[in-house]
C-alpha cells in the first residue's frame, strides 16, 4: 500500500484572524481539531505539526504518534510557499513517502474519513494531486458573478441571460480548503497543486473554512446544533 505523510501547517501568523490556529472552538484549539482528523485517517503513514510557535508545538506534543516539528522563521512568513514546510518536512519524517496529505487547521469539521477519500482520489485515477471541494451554492455561482461599470451590472465571466433556477445551471465546484494532496513527483517538481487534480466531493456541513471572527462563531454556532 502506498505511505502518505499528513502534515498539519499551523504557523503562528494569520492576516485576517490573529492567531487564528490557537483560536478555540467548543474549548479546544483549531489545530487539535485537524491533529485528530489526521489521527483518524486509515492512510496516513505518519502525522507531522509543522509551526514556528513554542506553544503550537506544545499542543502536538501531548498526542502520541504525532511529531511536533519546528519550521524555521524562513518558512514561515505570509510570502513563504507551502512547498517550503512540505519539504522541510520531508527532511524528517523518517522515509520516502508516495504522496503527502496536507490538513488544514482552519478547517475544523474535516474527519479522518475525509482525508482517506482524498488521498484515495488521488490514487484511484492517477492524478498528480487531489483536493477536498464543496459544490458553490446556487446564489455564489459564477454565471452570477458581476462587475459593476458606471453603476451597471455586467457579467464578470459570461451573460446570465434567463438562467435563474439551480436546475438551469451547470453544478460548480471549489476547493474548500480542508484537505490536499500531493504525489512526491509533483513535490519533486515544486508544484503541490498540479493537473491531473483529482477531488473528492466533501459534504457542505463539513466544508466550513475558518478566517474570520465571523466565521468562528459561526463554526460555534455549527457545532452546539451537532452536540444537541
Amino acid at each position: 500500500m502506498a505511505k502518505v505523510l499528513g502534515i498539519v501547517p499551523a504557523r503562528s501568523g494569520s492576516r485576517r484572524l490573529v492567531g487564528k490556529n490557537l483560536r478555540t472552538l467548543a474549548g479546544k484549539p483549531l489545530v487539535c481539531y485537524a491533529i485528530d482528523a489526521a489521527l483518524a485517517a486509515e492512510r496516513l503513514e505518519a502525522v507531522i505539526l509543522s509551526s514556528d510557535a513554542p506553544d503550537i508545538l506544545a499542543c502536538a506534543e501531548a498526542y502520541a504518534g504525532v511529531l511536533a516539528l519546528e519550521r524555521p522563521a524562513s518558512l514561515s512568513t505570509d510570502e513563504a510557499p507551502a512547498i517550503g514546510y512540505v519539504l522541510h518536512a520531508l527532511e524528517h519524517c523518517g522515509f520516502k513517502p508516495d504522496a503527502v496529505a496536507i490538513i488544514q487547521p482552519s478547517s475544523p469539521f474535516t474527519r479522518g474519513e475525509d482525508i482517506d477519500a482524498t488521498v484515495d482520489a488521488l490514487f484511484a485515477l492517477g492524478a498528480h494531486s487531489a483536493s477536498s471541494v464543496c459544490a458553490v451554492r446556487h446564489d455564489l455561482h459564477p454565471s452570477k458573478y458581476k462587475i459593476l461599470v458606471g453603476g451597471l451590472l455586467k457579467p464578470y465571466f459570461e451573460d446570465e441571460g434567463n438562467r435563474r433556477a439551480h436546475h438551469e445551471m451547470k453544478e460548480a465546484f471549489v476547493r474548500n480548503g480542508s484537505v490536499y494532496v500531493s504525489s512526491f513527483a509533483a513535490i519533486q517538481r515544486g508544484n503541490l497543486l498540479e493537473e491531473p487534480c483529482a477531488a473528492y466531493l466533501m459534504p457542505n456541513e463539513r466544508s466550513l473554512d475558518i478566517n474570520t471572527g465571523q466565521d468562528l462563531r459561526f463554526a460555534e454556532f455549527l457545532m452546539q446544533n451537532q452536540q444537541q
